[in-house]
């Protein structure tokens, strides 16, 4: 009579199990992570709050002499190099490899892409691109709507004569967890992916020109001076002196970057700190005053009463009932 063998034992420690469960995944993460892939979201309503909402976002290698674009989007957002295409939200496309060329605008403007730019299509806006056959290209992409981007057209800081921009390190790690998040559930993460837009916003607004960077960097270190110091009663022309430049240059600059001249800066840092203290301290209309370096109670209360509507006596008083 044979006697049936016994099953193989596995004698592999549980440690070393672990290890190549963690590797077999490590390697399947890799293997999406350089699958070509799109999403299309809806509109949601939170992210909209905040000015922006991703729409669509995708990663996709187009190889050598293939045709381009690949005719699997929806038909509002696929084209013919023919016809080309308008879209009715912003795309902020990366091409991290390969080179080709992009059209634009009534004119069909061209300029030559390369590895490592980054452009922004306008809605509206007529446009085509695609990769040079010999090289091919890889392209990510995020599409989003709303007030933050339009916002930045209104206020100059996007171009739609200029579409084109260098990459940054950190406009490739924010498309790397754009893709993480899109690849695991476009809708569970729609609103943490539409952030990520807002920072791709803000990086692309962020200025390259020396001159210009330097005049921000300037701004907002007043601003901050100016708030720290708002309960002294310096003067913007000392500010200007201390900074090293002349009142005139500072006054129009300062102007140029928020909109408001550096006194009414100062003055609404100072009403807002005075809200603070009618708010939650017991403290006198006159120790405010002084606190925030108003000259007299008078001076404050008539200051506040501008800015605010009514006499801090009478904001205190609403704000407790």
């Amino acid at each position: 009579m044979t006697v049936p063998s016994a099953p193989p034992v596995d004698t592999t420690p549980k440690s070393t199990k672990v290890i190549i469960c963690i590797q077999k995944m490590i390697l399947k993460r890799r293997r999406q992570m350089t699958e070509n892939y799109f999403v299309y979201m809806p509109d949601n309503r939170i992210s909209a709050a905040w000015g922006c909402t991703a729409v669509s976002t995708g990663y996709s290698v187009i190889a050598p002499h293939s045709s381009y674009p690949p005719s699997r989007h929806p038909d509002d957002h696929h084209f013919s190099w023919s016809r080309g295409r308008i879209l009715q939200a912003y795309q902020v496309v990366l091409i991290s490899a390969g080179s080709g060329k992009l059209e634009f605008g009534n004119l069909r403007r061209q300029v030559r892409v390369t590895e490592g730019s980054i452009f922004l299509l306008f809605p509206d806006v007529w446009h085509r691109f695609a990769p040079d056959r010999r090289t091919g290209w890889t392209e990510h992409w995020i599409e989003c709507r709303g007030t933050a981007f339009d916002f930045a057209v209104d206020a100059g800081l996007l171009h739609v004569e200029r579409p084109l921009n260098p990459a940054r390190d950190e406009i490739n790690h924010v498309f790397a967890a754009i893709h993480d998040l899109a690849r695991q559930d476009p809708v569970l993460h729609q609103l943490v992916i539409s952030t990520l837009g807002l920072q791709l916003l803000a990086l692309l607004c962020r200025p390259d020109d020396l001159a210009t960077g330097a005049g921000t960097r300037l701004v907002d270190r007043a601003r901050m001076i100016l708030m720290e110091r708002c309960g002294t009663s310096q003067s913007v022309e000392d500010l200007a002196a201390e900074m090293g430049v002349s009142y005139p240059y500072f006054r129009r600059l300062f102007r140029e970057q928020t909109g408001i001249s550096a006194k009414q800066y100062q003055m609404n840092v100072r009403v807002q700190r005075a809200r603070d203290f009618l708010v939650n301290t017991d403290k006198s209309v006159k120790e405010i005053a002084g606190l925030l370096g108003f000259h007299s109670a008078f001076h404050f209360s008539s200051q506040f009463k501008n800015a605010v509507g009514c006499a801090p006596t009478e904001y205190r008083r609403t704000s407790e009932n």
